[in-house]
C-alpha cells in the first residue's frame, strides 16, 4: 500500500512538472523562454519536498499534501467555478494525500495493536 500512495504522487508530479517545462516552450525565445515560466514549476518542486515528507512520516507528509491541494485550489480559483484545469490538477493530488494519511493511520494501528499482544 505504501508504494502505491508513493509511486502515484512521483507520477502526477512528475507529469505536471513536464508539464510546466513543455508549456514554457510554447512562449518564443527557446530554453530562455522556460526560466521564463518558473512559477509554473515552483508548486511541483514543493510537492517534491512534501513528497520526501510523506516518505517518512505518512500521515504528516499526507496532510501537508492535503493542505497544499487546497491552497493550490484557492489559488487557481476552483472553489469559484474558474478553472476546470485546476480541479483536473488538484483532484489526484488530494486523493493521493489521503491515500498516505490512510496509510499512516493504518501502519500506526498495526504497531499499536503489535505492541499491545507483546505486553500481553
Amino acid at each position: 500500500c505504501r508504494r502505491v500512495a508513493r509511486t502515484a504522487l512521483v507520477v502526477v508530479t512528475l507529469f505536471w512538472i513536464i508539464f510546466a517545462l513543455l508549456k514554457g516552450f510554447q512562449s518564443e525565445g527557446g530554453i530562455m523562454s522556460i526560466f521564463e515560466n518558473y512559477t509554473d514549476i515552483l508548486p511541483w518542486l514543493a510537492i517534491i519536498i512534501l513528497w520526501f515528507v510523506a516518505w517518512r512520516w505518512e500521515i504528516l507528509g499526507g496532510l501537508l499534501i492535503i493542505f497544499f491541494s487546497i491552497y493550490l485550489a484557492l489559488d487557481l480559483g476552483v472553489f469559484e467555478g474558474n478553472s476546470t484545469e485546476g480541479l483536473m490538477i488538484i483532484t489526484p493530488l488530494a486523493m493521493t494525500g489521503f491515500m498516505f494519511v490512510f496509510i499512516g493511520f493504518r501502519i500506526w494501528y498495526a504497531r499499536k495493536s503489535e505492541a499491545a499482544q507483546t505486553e500481553a
